[in-house]
């Protein structure tokens, strides 16, 4: 939960001297974070329930500056009811930090019983990453924007000011925030989970056997699916020769045994393939995603050099239905030409898929140097699905014939990574930027490009908070007249400034937006 110090009780009575601080004795009992960790963020998520039983605490937060008292004036000096806080306002990278924890009982503050400390990571002198944000005209969606940048991951407010630097084992690739304060990603052909000090937690075997690319992603029971490449001998025209295709696996990652697996060879036909692709046994289907989505206990694939996005059951492993371009095999009867070598279908709670469509095979053609791309919101009809059409589209700015993402975002609005260019924008359904970040230099290496997709976290824990900021709609940080204005233009309708959640923007949206009045704190 986030506090505003104007909304705060009575902080607790004196101070501790600084001799009594440092005599004191730390907890012995686990505090997140661990003491004395280094953290390549600037939210921190404070937990001491190992520690204290639940109930009202003081929690103070200190910069630790020379040999001053890092209590006689703390960034945060809060009084709040559970075991943790997210700090999200005040923290910066090179510094050093204490905090501490006392119980409140019938509103009498007791003694001090955790003293912590961490500090963050300086980002190195000379970083080769310079970012520039902008706002448009409609509100964007509140949250951190994380994406790769070499052997490093990294995320940036809607301000332009990094709270995420990650420095990692591998080259990155595919990046996501999962709960409990960790990032999984994928590099040199292996999955990785590490916390935000950078330490590793987990790995994929590496194996040849088991070589990753492109994604990997968290599953409802803490299992990580992952997509591999697969091989086989194949006989076409008479010639036998090793195809390339893919292989979903789902990992049990305390045991590293394999307990749900799908190949692109034992449920496509080899009729199929993209006859403009050169030896196009060396890469035949360049499946780029693959997730499970609990929603309808599916698996989601995008096969790029088929064109096609498939929808697998996840308990018989059969093909629900096949979409996009039609093939030699007649398995793809709905949504020809919609789209082609896509990127990252995401399934929406209304059953539309929304996706990046790259767009190389316009027509059924190479694109050439016409070549358009598109963010797209296809409406699917019919079970088994019958039909399928194009209800939203949002076309970058330059075309874009390989990587990118689009994302769904909360409020509606669609965050599109157009890497080719370096950016990611925010729009909104009628087509206009809600917000915009550029990347004015990044790092040339190897794999792929920084900023090779993107995805906006409402904050790096993945936890239900109550922002300082909340109703701070055109992110100035402040709520004010024209955060009124904004909450009046979706008046009656769903959208950011729907605070409490309850699909409509009314009047209790306007009280709560009232109660936040003034600097975010």
């Amino acid at each position: 939960m986030y506090m505003r110090r104007d909304h705060l009780l009575a902080s607790a009575v004196g101070v501790l001297s600084a001799a009594v601080i440092l005599a004191m004795t730390p907890a012995t009992q686990a505090v997140e974070p661990a003491d004395g960790v280094a953290l390549g963020v600037t939210q921190v998520r404070l937990d001491w329930t190992d520690v204290l039983d639940s109930g009202t605490h003081d929690v103070q937060v200190g910069l630790v500056s020379g040999g001053d008292d890092p209590f006689q004036d703390p960034i945060i000096d809060v009084r709040l009811d559970g075991g943790s806080l997210i700090v999200d306002q005040g923290i910066e990278f090179g510094a050093n930090y204490r905090w501490r924890v006392r119980p409140v009982e019938d509103g009498v503050p007791q003694e001090w019983s955790v003293l912590s400390s961490f500090s963050t990571v300086s980002i190195p002198l000379g970083y080769p990453l310079e970012v520039q944000t902008q706002f448009g005209q409609t509100p964007p969606q509140p949250g951190v924007t994380v994406f790769n940048h070499c052997n490093s991951v990294v995320g940036f407010d809607l301000e332009g000011n990094q709270v995420l630097y990650v420095e990692t084992q591998a080259r990155v690739g595919d990046v996501k925030i999962i709960p409990g304060g960790r990032l999984l990603h994928v590099g040199s052909s292996r999955a990785w989970i590490l916390d935000f000090s950078g330490e590793l937690l987990w790995a994929s075997p590496d194996s040849n056997d088991l070589r990753v690319h492109h994604c990997a992603s968290i599953m409802p029971n803490g299992n990580v699916m992952l997509l591999t490449r697969d091989y086989r001998d194949i006989t076409q025209d008479g010639v036998t020769r090793e195809w390339q295709g893919d292989r979903i696996v789902e990992m049990d990652i305390t045991t590293n045994e394999i307990v749900w697996e799908w190949s692109t060879f034992d449920y496509y036909t080899t009729d199929d393939y993209d006859v403009f692709q050169n030896n196009h046994w060396n890469d035949w289907t360049h499946v780029n995603d693959a997730h499970y989505e609990p929603a309808d206990n599916s698996v989601y694939i995008s096969c790029r050099h088929l064109s096609r996005i498939t929808r697998i059951d996840y308990d018989t492993k059969e093909i629900v239905y096949n979409l996009g371009m039609d093939m030699p095999s007649g398995d793809v009867p709905v949504g020809n030409d919609l789209f082609s070598y896509q990127h990252s279908p995401q399934l929406l709670p209304n059953g539309n898929l929304v996706l990046f469509d790259n767009g190389n095979r316009r027509g059924g053609q190479p694109a050439g140097s016409n070549g358009q791309t598109f963010a797209i919101e296809i409406e699917l009809s019919g079970s088994p699905l019958e039909d399928a059409e194009i209800v939203w589209s949002w076309q970058t700015p330059v075309y874009c014939p390989s990587t990118g993402d689009a994302d769904r975002l909360e409020n509606g609005n669609t965050l599109v990574t157009s890497t080719q260019l370096s950016a990611v924008y925010e729009v909104d359904q009628a087509g206009d930027m809600a917000w915009q970040l550029d990347m004015l230099s990044v790092e040339t290496c190897p794999g792929l490009r920084p900023g090779y997709r993107s995805t906006r976290v409402p904050n790096l824990y993945l936890e239900d908070t109550e922002s300082p900021c909340q109703g701070d709609l055109d992110g100035d940080g402040q709520v004010a007249v024209d955060d009124i204005l904004s909450l009046l233009a979706q008046w009656g309708g769903p959208g950011s400034a729907d605070l409490d959640g309850d699909g409509q923007v009314e009047v209790d949206d306007v009280l709560l937006m009232l109660q936040r009045w003034g600097p975010c704190i």
